[in-house]
């Protein structure tokens, strides 16, 4: 049923303060050794550094061997599982400072293996040492050292960080290619991540010795970056080509085998978007107010004379990038253009202020738009927030990032981008809502001998062909940093438009002409720790596929570049021979800015209803009450079947597996903006904000309309909670707050009629991020008496770590729907305390 303006978004009656319930058990057990086994593996590592500590010039010795264990060296203690408080452990001990703890991937021995990371000092060096051999000799460790007794048994490996550490495979393969042919003193810019140092004299040292080492290599450092905030420490630096091969063939002499430095990766490249066929710009929309922005867009300088965008976007330069875009202005033209009037063919969805532009991007004369490549991109995002919370945008509560870096996909690790955006968005209330990035890289069709065969097929095979294909290449197409952000929303590109011209031609063709998917070309979760990412898919076009025509004998399928009047998303473009017009685009970032402007539609409907309610709504809780909503109507729209058909067909693949496949390309599904906005006669959208304190829990009382129990139609209840979460740079426990929706009860699915869906990810999956998107459903008659309530519980589970003493702001949303109800709204208003105000819109 369409979504009716007149039927807003109801506001949940207040909750009551309730019992918590209990928490999950604990994980299982790890795997530990005896003594004799860990004293014959790891015995001499410490005997020989015993027997250096014992000299007079230890400190010079050690060092000047690069694999031994050496004061002011990050060490890498491996363990079979985590090590309970072992953190406090490390600080008992002088000199001795905790870089970080990662998980490692498991193996057949390890479900969960860890490492730990510790920078020494001699003295601390000598501890470790005496902990050992006390150990060794079966004593007791002093109280409250009795985590390292945990370590000693679990320890698999005990080296330093290495260059093999800093570099990864991928980014070696990079540095080659680039200098593959190169000069020798042919500069390459890089970014040089230091080894974080809490003390300031500490990281002046070791920025001091790393700068004095770009230097000595011929080259010199460029900008310099250190964030207390996020434990981030870089340095961006040019460095000769010959430079640049030695590290990236792991010499040790080389900067890969410094040991202040953690990480040495390329400098970040921005993604581009390809927009293409013009058409002429048409009606403008009605100008919006002048009330400050809630809403923003960091990207490459827009064409803000454009008919379509002038008097809509604030835009601020405060680097003058505006200067030096003189080439063609695409890509924040064509964001400026969706987040400001969504697609422009469909129908017209004004919003009601300015968009706030901060430019980070901007086009040269020749090739795509670009970063400012004198910078670290951390620092332009941060300086891009703090100016925009103390100008014309302090209340802005969204920003749109429809980029990515192309040379930092996902690993399994915290990118140091997503950890900025982490922080920024807890420290100053901003959802930031981040494209997934695009894979342009081709699939392999197996599955047909040549095209026509693959034609011939009917649509349900040749769509299970491509889906084989892009499944077999999962791997390789990882989010984007900073698409790993826990407390961003990553957004996926949804093969979908408005296009209503038919493609005349046989090639490019859609590869899923009966299932709603994703483009082929957009990029994969999950996140850190297995989160559900992308969260959320929007529509980016209907992205066609094409052949090959070169290659043989394998059929290699592309992803069609172009987009099109018969396929893209339309929007404002940079002037063509003069002409000034629109084009068509698509992708994530277009499916991202989509987001933003659906979010602010969202935003405008909130504060037309509830104008008292907004109003004095701190700017933390409208940004999660917004990321609640966004995901809220996401749905997987039994897409789930057709993918198990191809990675299970047999059924035989517990049921936890395969949904974390699925969401492994859906996330929480897709998002049909208008649902997101305003309710029907058959569906009633619910929603709240608040606090939890440590360990607070609330009940929210849904009211249960007396429809659900006079049919056994079907029904959906579902509920989904957003929040941000301090970060814990550096530790497993990296999201340091968590929330939960609890578990309806039994007798209130009777109540309501319904039951548990496994269209949805898994609850441990949907758990590990900072939005909880549940479904109930069903086909029953309910038990509801007149007056029931079904009641939703949310419950702020112990803190990671040092516990956090400020109350989490929170987003709530909960629907009650039957299709074909025509008075489950009605029902629902009804018992809503606060009723919201309606605007009556008059025809034409």
């Amino acid at each position: 049923m369409a979504h009716d303006l007149e039927k807003p978004l109801l506001r949940l009656n207040s909750p009551k303060h309730t019992a918590r319930r209990p928490s999950g058990g604990g994980g299982s057990q790890t795997r530990q050794f005896s003594t004799a086994t860990q004293s014959g593996a790891h015995g001499p590592v410490f005997r020989q550094l015993r027997s250096v500590l014992d000299r007079q010039d230890a400190a010079l010795q050690l060092r000047a061997d690069p694999s031994s264990l050496a004061p002011e060296r990050l060490l890498v203690f491996e363990v079979t599982g985590s090590v309970q408080n072992f953190v406090s452990a490390v600080s008992k001990i002088m000199g001795l400072e905790f870089a970080g703890e990662e998980e490692i991937a498991g193996d057949d021995l390890d479900e969960s293996p860890e490492f730990y990371l510790l920078v020494p000092q001699l003295g601390a060096l000598k501890q470790i040492v005496s902990l050992w051999e006390r150990w060794e000799r079966g004593e007791d460790l002093p109280r409250g050292y009795a985590p390292w007794r945990d370590l000693f048994l679990q320890l698999r490996k005990v080296r330093p960080w290495g260059p093999a550490d800093r570099i990864t495979p991928q980014n070696r393969e990079y540095f080659l290619s680039i200098t593959d042919g190169a000069p020798d003193n042919e500069p390459v810019r890089i970014e040089i991540e230091l080894v974080f140092r809490p003390g300031p004299e500490a990281s002046r040292l070791a920025e001091n010795e790393i700068s004095t080492m770009v230097v000595e290599s011929g080259g010199h450092v460029i900008s310099r970056s250190r964030q207390q905030a996020f434990a981030y420490h870089a340095v961006l630096a040019d460095v000769p080509a010959a430079e640049i091969r030695r590290i990236a063939n792991l010499d040790r002499n080389s900067l890969a085998g410094a040991d202040r430095i953690s990480a040495i990766v390329p400098q970040s490249v921005g993604t581009h978007i390809a927009a293409t066929d013009s058409l002429d710009v048409g009606a403008a929309p009605v100008l919006p107010g002048d009330s400050p922005p809630i809403a923003a867009v960091f990207d490459a300088v827009p064409m803000q004379a454009h008919p379509l965008l002038t008097g809509r976007l604030l835009l601020d330069d405060p680097t003058d990038l505006e200067a030096r875009a003189v080439g063609q202005r695409i890509h924040g033209t064509a964001m400026a253009s969706l987040a400001v009037h969504g697609d422009l063919n469909s129908p017209s969805s004004p919003i009601s202020r300015r968009v706030y532009f901060y430019p980070v991007m901007y086009a040269p004369a020749f090739g795509d738009e670009i970063f400012d490549n004198d910078r670290l991109i951390i620092d332009v995002i941060v300086e891009a927030v703090l100016r925009m919370r103390s100008n014309v945008g302090a209340q802005v509560v969204v920003v749109n990032l429809s980029l990515g870096d192309k040379t930092k996909p996902f690993s399994g690790k915290i990118s140091t981008w997503a950890r900025a955006i982490d922080y920024l968005a807890f420290r100053y209330g901003i959802l930031f809502l981040v494209s997934a990035g695009n894979a342009g890289d081709s699939l392999t069709i197996v599955d047909y001998a040549d095209q026509s065969a693959f034609h011939e097929a009917n649509s349900f095979e040749r769509a299970g062909a491509v889906f084989r294909a892009l499944n077999a290449v999962k791997a390789e197409r990882r989010l984007l940093a900073p698409a790993d952000s826990v407390n961003a929303l990553t957004i996926g590109s949804w093969h979908r438009d408005a296009c209503q011209e038919t493609f005349p031609g046989t090639s490019p063709f859609s590869p899923y002409a009966d299932h709603e998917m994703p483009n082929v070309s957009s990029r994969l979760g999950s996140g850190l720790r297995r989160a559900t990412k992308p969260e959320a898919l929007f529509a980016g076009g209907r992205q066609p596929v094409r052949f090959d025509p070169v290659a043989t004998p394998s059929l290699i399928l592309r992803s069609h570049p172009l987009p099109s009047r018969y396929w893209g998303m339309r929007v404002a473009a940079p002037p063509v021979e003069g002409v000034v017009g629109t084009h068509f685009t698509m992708g994530t970032s277009a499916a991202t800015a989509l987001a933003t402007h659906t979010a602010h539609r969202i935003f405008d409907a909130l504060e037309n209803a509830y104008p008292q309610l907004i109003a004095p709504m701190p700017l933390t809780e409208r940004a999660v009450l917004l990321k609640a909503l966004l995901v809220h109507s996401a749905s997987w729209r039994d897409t789930e079947q057709f993918i198990r058909s191809i990675i299970d067909p047999a059924e035989t693949i517990h049921h936890e597996t395969w949904r974390r496949e699925v969401c492994r390309y859906l996330g929480y599904g897709f998002v049909d903006p208008d649902d997101a906005i305003a309710c029907t006669a058959d569906r009633a959208t619910m929603w709240a904000t608040g606090t939890l304190p440590g360990q607070g829990s609330l009940t929210f009382d849904i009211p249960v309309p007396a429809t659900l129990a006079a049919s056994a139609d079907a029904r959906e209840i579902r509920a989904t909670l957003a929040w941000f979460t301090p970060i814990r740079p550096g530790h497993l426990a990296y999201r340091a707050v968590k929330l939960k929706i609890d578990s309806l009860e039994q007798n209130s699915r009777q109540t309501a009629g319904v039951n548990t869906t496994s269209s949805q990810p898994t609850n441990s999956q949907s758990e590990s991020g900072t939005i909880i998107h549940r479904r109930w459903r069903d086909a029953r008659i309910g038990n509801a008496p007149t007056g029931s309530t079904v009641p939703i519980q949310i419950q702020r589970e112990k803190d990671q770590g040092t516990p956090i003493d400020e109350a989490i702001p929170f987003g709530l949303a909960v629907t009650i729907e039957m299709p074909g109800a025509v008075q489950v709204y009605n029902e629902v208003r009804a018992n809503i305390n606060i009723k919201p105000r309606i605007t009556v819109r008059v025809p034409g």
